[in-house]
């Protein structure tokens, strides 16, 4: 599957492997690479362990590698839930939400109608949550459930504020929304070399390790 939706974000703008009967790699990637030449973007793929066919002829073509990321899960009665009362839930982001979500991220004009946009097409339960200090979103994220299954988005706390548990209280909020929701498990990504994040996560229950990815650039000449 190619997508393209511009911005920063790799997932919606790389070509990604579907389980199944795939073509031959150099096909597939001739394939790409000619669907992002014709919108002026770099190949990029998101390469998981389903799809390690690629590597090879992605080596030959001089794909960089990055992004390394690892998908987690839990049972939900295995997490770490809480109900703090400094913890606002929402079933719609906030312009303060939003705000602080650009904010954390550096997102551009044309990177914030993007998320906007994507945003206003997630189906599903789903909760934006986040934490004050001094009068502004010190830490933030948002939750979608599907089919019994909490995925867990977005998770930032402010430079300005970190160190202080505010992930931890911000994501065990969004679990404890989803239990009482009727989620019967959760996921999340990180990435591979965030050693704090990954320590978070750990310590709210997230310990199975379902499968890695990680993404293979092809660099443009200027």
């Amino acid at each position: 599957m190619f997508r393209r939706s511009g911005g920063r974000i790799r997932r919606p703008n790389s070509a990604n492997p579907l389980r199944g009967r795939r073509g031959a790699p150099g096909r597939v990637i001739d394939a790409a690479e000619a669907f992002y030449a014709s919108h002026g973007q770099a190949p990029l793929f998101r390469v998981p362990d389903i799809a390690a066919e690629l590597e090879l002829e992605l080596d030959r073509r001089d794909y960089s590698r990055e992004g390394g990321t690892i998908h987690l899960h839990a049972e939900i009665d295995a997490l770490q839930a809480n109900n703090y009362g400094d913890i606002t839930v929402s079933a719609a982001p906030t312009e303060n939400w939003f705000e602080a979500r650009f904010r954390t991220g550096g997102y551009d004009e044309a990177e914030r109608r993007i998320f906007r946009y994507m945003t206003s097409l997630i189906a599903g339960d789903r909760a934006f949550v986040s934490c004050e200090r001094d009068g502004q979103i010190a830490a933030f994220a948002f939750g979608v459930i599907r089919n019994g299954l909490l995925v867990v988005e977005a998770v930032e706390t402010d430079a300005r504020f970190r160190q202080q548990g505010l992930g931890r209280r911000t994501v065990g909020g969004l679990v404890g929304w989803a239990g009482r929701a009727g989620a019967q498990a959760g996921c999340l990504q990180v990435v591979a070399d965030n050693t704090p994040a990954r320590a978070l996560y750990a310590s709210l229950g997230f310990n199975r390790e379902l499968y890695r990815y990680h993404y293979r650039r092809k660099t443009i000449a200027a």
